[in-house]
């Protein structure tokens, strides 16, 4: 249903080159309770549903019914994902629109800022030499091109020439619409984020997940956390809060049509 790999993998695998099995296709990376969800209403305050009665598979269905209907969210944490650290803090709506950070352990931190249609990347000098020689460029190519959009916020691509603008600010198509088969078991109740919660222990391919799900008002998605191996978490919050995103300056912006024939392979 959430697993790590739907979550981090379908939203960062294009810029942080998490490595093929992340970015090949995530169809088994969800649950059969996530399948069920199409005939499933988001729960609401206005119906409050008592999750403590409900089994493991109603509790994930109505939590990604919900999750799936939200208008924006913001997504805070870190998680290893095919020996990669990812972190993010982003806010992200259903049009496409977000501004924050994402970061890989192995490929450095980029600032992305998109709204109405229009997208804008950051990053210092080592990052971009590093996007531009897996992209194709060639180590002098990738050096010059580096120096001139380091610390700058780089515009003027469109989806298919900067394919992981659009998917990281997709966060919630890419999170909550996939299925599979997880198995998924019902926990205890707590407070998480000072949220009153119950948690699910989703496994996905032999490993566990734990989710903690909101048992006051709508059953939103409070935080997702691993406990094996490299532990980790993401938090999720500000549902359906609008936000702002900062157009740059123009003295900060370069124009990717302007120098694209330096990202081309030799």
């Amino acid at each position: 249903m959430f697993s790590k790999r739907s979550v981090a993998a379908s939203v960062l695998c294009a810029v942080l080159a998490a490595g093929a099995t992340a970015c090949g296709g995530d169809g088994g990376g969800g649950s059969g309770a996530a399948a069920r969800t199409a005939a499933a209403p988001a729960a609401s305050s206005a119906s409050p549903v008592v999750l403590d009665l409900l089994s493991a598979d109603e509790i994930a269905a109505k939590t990604h019914s919900a999750m799936a209907a939200l208008s924006s969210v913001r997504v805070d944490g870190s998680i290893s994902l095919d020996g990669q650290r990812i972190t993010m803090h982003l806010s992200s709506d259903k049009r496409g629109n977000c501004t924050g950070t994402v970061s890989g352990s192995a490929t450095g931190a980029l600032e992305i800022r998109r709204t109405g249609g229009k997208g804008w990347i950051r990053a210092d000098e080592a990052t971009w030499r590093k996007q531009l020689e897996k992209g194709g460029a060639s180590p002098q190519q990738a050096a010059r091109a580096a120096s001139l959009f380091k610390d700058r916020f780089l515009t003027g691509f469109d989806d298919q020439q900067m394919p992981e603008s659009a998917a990281m600010c997709n966060v919630i198509k890419g999170m909550f619409e996939d299925t599979g088969e997880d198995q998924v078991s019902k926990g205890i109740a707590g407070r998480t984020n000072g949220v009153k919660t119950i948690s699910l222990t989703s496994v996905s391919d032999g490993k566990k997940l734990v989710l903690h799900v909101a048992t006051e008002g709508t059953p939103y998605l409070i935080r997702m956390e691993t406990t094996e191996g490299d532990p980790g978490g993401m938090d999720f919050g500000a549902f359906d809060k609008p936000f702002t995103v900062e157009v740059p300056p123009a003295d900060q912006v370069v124009d990717f049509s302007v120098f694209k024939e330096q990202l081309k392979p030799a």
